[in-house]
């Protein structure tokens, strides 16, 4: 077990084989390449992905399949080999969430998923060339499954 600072929820213990490896780092944080998933609280629909390296870089992530129906998207040739994926049940799909002053007026970016491995815990942020897919998708509370 190892401690880190988060940006959220102060010092906590983190087992390390949960961490997840960007190779390349997240867009716009190419140097941060080792974040950990951890729960908001009990059974809530949000994640924190927390950057093991900085304590101030902490994204809020949602399973996209909690706010829009029929989320879908092709994993591209490139990402299934940079994560060594053989297979779709080891796939985790989250997306960013930006919070703002209440939850309906909160925004998921749905343009740029998370793909996770689950098995070797490596991930990397898609960029998706669909215009079906908006970067402030509104949270629709009402179809959200709670």
């Amino acid at each position: 077990m190892m401690n880190i600072q988060t940006a959220y929820i102060g010092e906590i213990e983190i087992d390390p084989a949960m961490i997840l490896t960007f190779e390349h780092g997240i867009p716009g944080f190419e140097e941060e390449k080792q974040f950990v998933q951890i729960p908001i609280e009990e059974n809530s629909m949000f994640q924190i992905l927390q950057s093991i390296q900085t304590k101030e870089l902490a994204f809020i992530i949602t399973s996209p399949y909690l706010i829009t129906e029929n989320y879908t998207f092709e994993i591209d040739e490139a990402t299934v080999h940079a994560l060594d994926i053989k297979c779709e049940k080891e796939v985790a799909v989250f997306v960013i969430v930006t919070l703002k002053e209440t939850l309906e007026e909160s925004t998921a970016n749905l343009k740029a998923p998370i793909v996770i491995n689950t098995t070797n815990h490596k991930a990397k942020q898609v960029i998706l060339n669909d215009e079906t897919y908006a970067i402030r998708h509104k949270l629709n509370l009402q179809s959200v499954k709670g």
